[in-house]
């Protein structure tokens, strides 16, 4: 078997190239999609963070607000190493016209250029700045969520974990699509013959992120790993699961474990779904959208 982790640095670069050049996860955008850009205002942000400069897209509703509003910072998916696309901003705009609420779109540092923890770093810094500029950017500071999806979901749990360590902000909410939270479980223990996903693209996505196999076991990684008392005190979480995803079980798994932890956690699984389908807009993802919307309606509600 290929041992990713001793991949050259021009073999890492290639593995990088062939990974951005096409998705296992078409996108399916629809005309009614895209017309939640129309209800929005969008602004380019550079956020200042540890690693640098950070690219975040601003959305604001085009509709007057009465008072703060509530702030969402949304983080994509795509295997640490897959960048930004439209989709993430129909996304966002519909979030952000759909809640009233101001929508902090991430486009962080990708792996292997920039391997664990550089992306982390970067979405932690970027909610510290969020709750200092919070009167700035015209949002009530009890009302900041963030969620994100697959690689996303994974950045989203661990900025709460290091969070939950420095004291430094609290979310309202987080929220996860098919996040991936365990890097030590091998990947040919979480494939079934229905999946989508080879197991050399899920290998190649860890050793690009991890850079070095010891970092698989820290748990801002592996969130699944989580000591009980960084998940003691956690902000509320949405997780939602597809159930034809192998990246279910650790979901699972990890929404377990915030429950014994005495998080409130609600978890909603489209059983003939598969990884992607909210934000590439493939069966059930209104549905699906749907349920976010309310729970966060609830969780940002003043």
């Amino acid at each position: 078997m290929i041992d990713e982790f001793n991949w050259s640095q021009e073999e890492r670069a290639a593995m990088a190239v062939e990974l951005r050049a096409g998705s296992l996860v078409p996108t399916q955008l629809t005309p009614e999609m895209k017309a939640d850009l129309e209800l929005v205002t969008v602004e380019e942000l550079a956020v200042p963070t540890r690693v640098g400069d950070a690219r975040v897209l601003k959305l604001v509703p085009k509709a007057a607000a009465e008072g703060l509003r509530p702030l969402v910072i949304n983080v994509h998916g795509g295997g640490f190493v897959r960048g930004y696309q439209e989709r993430d901003t129909v996304f966002c705009a519909h979030l952000s016209s759909q809640l009233g609420a101001v929508v902090l779109d991430v486009d962080y540092r990708l792996a292997p250029e920039h391997p664990f923890p550089t992306a982390l770093h970067e979405c932690h810094d970027i909610a510290v700045w969020t709750f200092d500029q919070a009167a700035v950017l015209g949002v009530d500071p009890a009302r900041i969520a963030m969620g994100g999806h697959s690689a996303g979901g994974n950045l989203t749990a661990a900025t709460c974990l290091m969070a939950r360590r420095s004291g430094a902000f609290r979310f309202c909410a987080q929220f996860m699509s098919y996040p991936f939270l365990d890097g030590v479980t091998p990947v040919e223990d979480k494939l079934e013959p229905h999946s989508i996903f080879p197991a050399s693209r899920l290998r190649a996505f860890n050793a690009l992120y991890a850079a070095d196999p010891t970092r698989l076991s820290d748990p801002l990684l592996s969130p699944v790993l989580a000591d009980p008392a960084d998940l003691d005190g956690q902000p509320p979480a949405f997780i939602l699961t597809a159930g034809l995803d192998p990246l279910r079980f650790e979901a699972q798994r990890y929404a377990g474990r915030l429950i014994l932890a005495g998080v409130d956690v609600t978890v909603h699984q489209y059983h003939d779904c598969d990884h992607g389908f909210l934000i590439a807009g493939h069966a059930r993802h209104l549905k699906a959208r749907q349920a976010l919307v309310g729970w966060l309606r609830t969780a940002l509600a003043p």
